[in-house]
């Protein structure tokens, strides 16, 4: 596995985690302070996917340019 895949993979986990904790807490009636760590560890995994996405590089451009096909 390269690095893209890993950081992929812990950015779609830390989403999924952290949306886990923010909806049970929320559920259950814990206490405030569960649903915001929640709330920040999901939004720190929307971000750091983000960031690997726009890292990737663009499909378009290939062995052939550009892609542009106009």
């Amino acid at each position: 596995m390269n690095r893209t895949t890993v950081a992929l993979v812990a950015a779609f986990g830390a989403v999924v985690l952290g949306l886990t904790v923010l909806l049970v807490s929320e559920a259950v009636g814990a206490s405030e302070s569960f649903v915001v760590v929640g709330g920040v560890v999901a939004l720190a995994g929307v971000g750091v996917l983000t960031g690997v996405v726009l890292r990737l590089p663009d499909p378009n451009e290939g062995e052939h340019g550009s892609g542009d096909h106009a």
